[in-house]
């Protein structure tokens, strides 16, 4: 005997409002400290969690995100190249405390959308509340850990070294222009 394929799904009523998730579009992009508006084709975001709506089975769209096209990638990269400036732009030639300053101005807005992103990665990744909330946490402690280690790396190669008769400051300073990808499971 086959089960009614309804009976395995919440009703989308019976879903508690603090997990319910409102619909997010991604039409804003950063690119050279500005924020610019994409009027080009959107990708649509569909839970992986499905639910019983109107006495159907359906997916719960989540949102959309911008499939920008090279034109938009090649601005992009452009203007991190121009930031980095082979060394000599702005946030290179920053002091760990005014980059550290902007990483946390980062960071306390990204706690202020705290509960809608565990929302978001328990909807589209199927995660549990409890791992979600885990996931945030932990990559804010993570953020600000590594803020605390560049502070300290900073502080420790203020010192002057002496080898072999020669005076020596080691300073450190950005590389270059980097995107950091996380895991494909680790959406933060």
């Amino acid at each position: 005997m086959q089960k009614d394929p309804k009976n395995l799904v919440f009703n989308v009523n019976d879903i508690p409002r603090k997990f319910k998730v409102d619909q997010v579009c991604l039409d804003n992009y950063l690119v050279n400290g500005k924020i610019k508006r994409w009027n080009g084709p959107f990708q649509t975001v569909f839970s992986p969690i499905e639910v019983l709506k109107n006495n159907e089975i359906e997916k719960i769209e989540i949102g959309k995100y911008p499939l920008m096209d090279e034109k938009t990638a090649i601005e992009a990269l452009d203007a991190a190249v121009y930031a980095y400036s082979n060394g000599r732009g702005i946030w290179p030639t920053m002091t760990v405390e005014e980059r550290t300053y902007h990483v946390l101005k980062f960071v306390n807005k990204m706690i202020e959308q705290r509960d809608n992103i565990i929302k978001l990665l328990m909807w589209e990744i199927a995660k549990s509340f409890e791992d979600s909330t885990k996931e945030f946490d932990r990559t804010i402690k993570y953020i600000k850990d590594t803020i605390n280690e560049a502070i300290d790396l900073d502080r420790n190669s203020s010192k002057f070294s002496i080898v072999d008769n020669y005076i020596a400051q080691i300073r450190r300073s950005p590389l270059g222009v980097v995107l950091s990808m996380g895991p494909y499971n680790y959406p933060l």
